[in-house]
């Protein structure tokens, strides 16, 4: 993806995106591209700020689990969501109609693969967003907590 479509992405269409989802709970903006959207809510690992960021989920096998993944529009480094989930994998997710606590599990191994090969199944721009970087793009189940 061409750096110009990144920085409108990133500047004008997340944070809009995100007002937008929460001010209607979820009703506008909670779907794109036939998926779910949600909104992760990680501490940064350096401000100990919230940070919220809206992200396209999967939910595979009747699973509880959420799926999402760091691919950062095929950008040579990771997103900044991952890692502050990495650094502290207590989150908060909003998704249509819920907000609850979550721990972020990464993936790895053969469990990563797997859900990754799913993921790129369920939509063809993951696969594209491989094939743009070198790295290892994570994937993170986000798995509810009890209250």
């Amino acid at each position: 993806m061409p750096t110009y479509r990144r920085l409108i992405i990133a500047w004008l269409f997340v944070p809009l995106h995100r007002l937008v989802f929460r001010l209607s709970g979820g009703r506008l903006l909670g779907r794109l591209e036939g998926h779910g959207i949600l909104i992760l809510v990680t501490r940064g690992r350096r401000s100990g700020k919230q940070r919220s960021s809206p992200l396209m989920y999967f939910r595979f096998d009747g699973s509880d689990d959420l799926i999402v993944v760091a691919s950062n529009y095929g950008q040579d480094h990771h997103p900044a969501w991952y890692l502050n989930a990495a650094a502290d994998p207590a989150v908060s997710v909003e998704t249509a109609g819920a907000r609850f606590s979550a721990e972020a599990h990464i993936a790895r191994g053969p469990e990563r693969e797997a859900l990754f090969a799913r993921v790129a199944d369920a939509n063809a721009r993951f696969a594209g967003y491989r094939a743009a970087t070198d790295r290892e793009i994570p994937v993170v189940a986000l798995r509810r907590v009890a209250p």
